[in-house]
Formats: C-alpha cells, structure tokens, sequence
C-alpha cells in the first residue's frame, strides 16, 4: 500500500508561502487540470498496516467513458457530490486518461473523497493511498501549494508500478523493469543504498519505489510543457536524467513482459576446449542458459560477469540449463569447457 501523509509544512515553507501570495487552487466542481500537476509540495508515503476495512464513506459510482474510448471507473463523495454529478466525474476521468499512461487505465477504480473521508480509509493524517487498482484522492487541493491533481498523479504512479513488472522484484517496491535497469535499482539495493519498500524515516528517502513515483510526476511534467516542482522527496541520486525518462515512458507505454530468447551454436574438441560469447543484457532480473550437447559430450558451462564473477556453473552432459540474476552487469560471458568427447553443441539464452 502507498499513502500520502499530511505533514507539518516549515517555518521556511510557510514563509515562502506567504511571500508568494495566493497560489491558484482547483475549485470542487472544476475539472481536474494537467498544468496543476507542478503545484506539489512534497509529503511523505508512508504504508500503514493496512487499508481500513470496508464498509468506506458512501459514494456515488459512475462509468464515463473519455476520448480514447475507454470508461473508467470513478466513486465521488457523498457527502460533497450528488447522484447526478456527472460532469465531475466526466471531468476526473479526462485528467487520468490525459496522464502519460497505458492499458491499466481500466484496472484502476478511483475514489474522490473529503479529506477527512480520505482519513477515514488510508489513516490518520493522510492525504491519499493506493492499494491494490483502489486509489482514494482528495477532491479539494490539500493546500495553496499542494494541488489535488498532484496528489492523484502521484498515486496512480503507484498503480502503473502495480500492473508493471520486474520479475524476479516487485515493480512496486523496486520500479518497473527498464528504469529500474538504468537506475541500478538491484546493485545499489545490494550495497546498501537503497532501500526498496522502506517508509520509515531513516530510510524512506532512498525508497526506489517512490522514486518511481517521482519520476513519474517528471515526465507528467515534461510532457505538459510545465516548470518542474523541486526534487525534494527522494535521493537527488535518483533525479531521472533524459536516459531515465526515456526508459520510464517506456515501461509506461509498452510494458515489459517476458524474457526474449536467443539461439548459438558452437563445438569443442580435444584440440579447442573451450568456447565463449558474450552476451549483452541491458535489464536485470532472470537470466536462463540451456545447453544442448552432442551425444558422448561433457561439459561445464559458466556465466562470468564483466568482473569475472561466477554467476552460474555446472558441469553436465545431454541437456541442462543454469539459471543465473543479472543485477547491474550489462553484459555477461557465457562459457563452454570440453570435460569428454567432442562435437558440436547448441546455447538458449532466455534474457530480459
């Protein structure tokens, strides 16, 4: 789950607040707008224990269906909407179907609610949460520099990492598959620099999950032509770079799915023993080796990192296959050592 919580701004936020003067705000009944999404000052996700069980704040469901075609299912508030708020709803389904966005659009059912509704499902002092294609955002902006539609976006960030994968890691704690890849989401997690799934406050800033989030909210921006609201959540490690954008437009417009497979083909014999490729692989996760000798052959197969590190080895004869996790080498040495016989010899390379 990801929730929102409502901080205690500054003393500096608060003066800046006021040396601004008054910031625009959405109104209840105005639609949704992108060039609000720069309105964000940044609260902390945090992941209570769990969602508030059913029965929630009663809402009134609708179904309006946006330009694209698709419907969305959209819950507005009881208590601040009526049965025929249609335009509303009309209205919050256009901003979520104008996000930079994929197919998990219709997965998601989304709650527009009071704040103090919104408190009732997520916690105490939040703000929004996510969970499970269930989003709870406020109707009304949360203050003169935090915008509702800043909130939202930064949710459903959270619901495309849900219906993304990173297989052998969840998406949601480590990032979809290409911008976790370019960010060095598993190498760093394994050397302790990251911290996936964290929320507490010693480590909730080196969280790569809402990292994402935040990249997310970048590229919402970059593609509205809006100035940028200040990376203050997270590392400054993590401010996404061109590369990284492009690798997160990427995950959110066409979704990685599966590992692609590959076929070479060698021999060995007593007087050359040993064969090597190597192998580019520019996403981590599962890498899976299968060899398929010649009748009478034995052999080790070895996949060797950049460094020489023994990802995979065994040593068999027939058919058999060694899997091996790619965390931050791009690309691998896979080996074939003659143990007996001879002849020719075929390699399966399932990357992601």
């Amino acid at each position: 789950m990801r929730v929102l919580l409502l901080s205690v701004l500054t003393a500096a936020v608060a003066v800046a607040a006021a040396a601004a003067g008054p910031q625009p705000a959405s109104g209840l009944h105005s639609a949704p707008q992108l060039s609000e999404l720069s309105r964000y000052v940044p609260f902390r996700d945090g992941a209570p224990a769990h969602l508030k069980a059913p029965p929630w704040p009663p809402t009134f469901p609708f179904r309006p269906t946006i330009s694209t075609g698709e419907s969305v299912r959209i819950n507005l508030s009881g208590t601040l909407f009526t049965v025929d708020s249609l335009d509303d709803a009309q209205g919050w389904a256009d901003f979520f179907g104008s996000l930079v966005r994929g197919p998990e659009l219709a997965q998601v059912a989304v709650y527009v609610l009071s704040e103090n509704e919104v408190e009732s499902v997520c916690g105490r002092r939040a703000l929004a949460c996510y969970v499970g294609n269930r989003l709870f955002t406020p109707a009304e902006d949360p203050s003169l520099r935090l915008s509702r539609e800043s909130v939202a976006m930064h949710e459903y960030g959270h619901h495309v990492a849900f219906h993304r994968r990173n297989d052998p890691w969840d998406a949601i704690d480590y990032g979809p598959k290409r911008w976790a890849s370019y960010e060095q989401v598993c190498p760093k997690t394994a050397r302790g620099r990251l911290f996936p799934g964290a929320e507490d406050a010693d480590h909730y800033e080196r969280n790569p999950g809402e990292a994402w989030a935040e990249a997310y909210r970048v590229l919402n921006e970059r593609h509205a032509g809006l100035v940028e609201a200040p990376w203050q959540v997270v590392t400054d490690s993590l401010y996404p770079d061109a590369p990284a954008l492009a690798a997160a437009e990427q995950d959110v417009t066409t979704p990685w799915t599966q590992r692609t497979t590959r076929t070479l083909t060698g021999s060995v014999s007593a007087r050359s023993k040993v064969r090597t490729f190597t192998i580019a692989t520019p996403l981590d996760g599962r890498l899976g080796v299968t060899v398929r000798l010649a009748k009478g052959e034995r052999a080790t197969l070895d996949v060797l990192s950049p460094q020489a590190t023994k990802l995979a080895h065994k040593t068999a004869k027939g058919a058999f296959a060694t899997p091996a996790r790619l965390c931050g080498s791009r690309a691998v040495r896979v080996r074939v050592t003659r143990v007996a016989g001879s002849g020719p010899f075929t390699l399966t390379i399932a990357r992601p």
